[in-house]
C-alpha cells in the first residue's frame, strides 16, 4: 500500500519544517512538495497529482476559492485542505462549497491533523467540530433509515461525484441516481449535496466502513 502524498502551499520555514517531521514519523504520509505560494506551486501539482494538497489560507478566503477552482483543472484527484489560523463559519461553509474537503486550524494536534490528511484522502469530508456550530448540531442527531443502495450513493456523494459518474460506479442509471438522491433528500432532510456531505458521518454512522468495503467489492467484480 502506498503512502499518502501530501504538497503544501505554505511559506513559513519552521511551518514546512514541522510538516516533514510529522511526515517522517508517520509510515503512512509522505510530502512530496512544498512552495511558498499557489502561482509557484502550479506547476508541482501538476506534476506530482498529490493525493493532498495542504493550502495556507493567509490571503484570504477569496484566493483560496480561486487556488481550489485552479486545482480541480491541474490535479482532480487531489483532496484540498485548508491550513487556517482562524475561520468564520460563513467562510468555512464557502470554502466547502468552492471546493475544500477539509479545514484544520494551524494550532491543532498532530494527531487530529493526521486523522484530517486520512480521512479526506479516503473521500470524506473533514471538519473541526470546533469551526462549526452546525457540524456540532448534525452529529447530536439519529441516524437516518437509508436502504443499503441510498447509503451507496450517498458514500459516492461524499466523494465528489456527479449522478452520471455515481451511475457508472453502481451500475445502475443517471435517472435511478436521482431518484436515490430524492428520497436521501427527504429522509435526511438534507437541501443539496453539500449539506449532504456534512451530514455524511451521521448519517452512514458505525456503519459507514462497512458501506465503503461494499461499494469496492461491488466494483472490483
Amino acid at each position: 500500500m502506498g503512502k499518502l502524498s501530501i504538497f503544501a502551499c505554505e511559506s513559513h520555514p519552521l511551518m514546512i519544517e514541522g510538516l516533514l517531521r510529522v511526515c517522517d514519523s508517520s509510515p503512512d504520509l509522505y510530502l512530496c512538495g512544498t512552495a511558498p505560494n499557489w502561482p509557484a506551486a502550479r506547476i508541482e501539482v501538476a506534476r506530482f497529482q498529490p493525493a493532498v494538497v495542504l493550502i495556507d489560507n493567509a490571503a484570504g478566503y477569496r484566493q483560496s476559492a480561486l487556488f481550489l477552482a485552479e486545482l480541480r483543472t491541474l490535479s482532480p484527484r487531489s483532496a484540498a485542505v485548508l491550513w487556517v489560523t482562524d475561520l468564520g463559519e460563513t467562510e468555512l461553509i464557502r470554502s466547502l462549497q468552492a471546493g475544500a474537503r477539509g479545514v484544520i486550524r494551524r494550532n491543532q494536534t498532530v494527531d487530529l491533523f493526521c486523522e484530517c490528511l486520512r480521512q479526506v484522502e479516503a473521500g470524506q469530508v473533514w471538519i473541526e467540530p470546533e469551526l462549526s456550530g452546525i457540524w456540532a448540531e448534525q452529529s447530536r442527531l439519529g441516524h437516518p433509515a437509508l436502504t443499503p443502495r441510498e447509503r451507496d450513493v450517498v458514500q459516492l456523494v461524499t466523494r465528489g461525484l456527479k449522478n452520471r459518474e455515481i451511475a457508472a460506479e453502481l451500475g445502475i442509471t443517471p435517472g435511478t441516481v436521482k431518484v436515490h438522491l430524492m428520497h436521501v433528500f427527504e429522509k435526511t432532510s438534507a437541501k443539496d449535496r453539500f449539506e449532504l456531505a456534512l451530514q455524511a458521518t451521521r448519517i452512514l454512522g458505525t456503519r459507514q466502513e462497512a458501506e465503503i468495503n461494499s461499494v469496492a467489492r461491488r466494483q472490483s467484480a
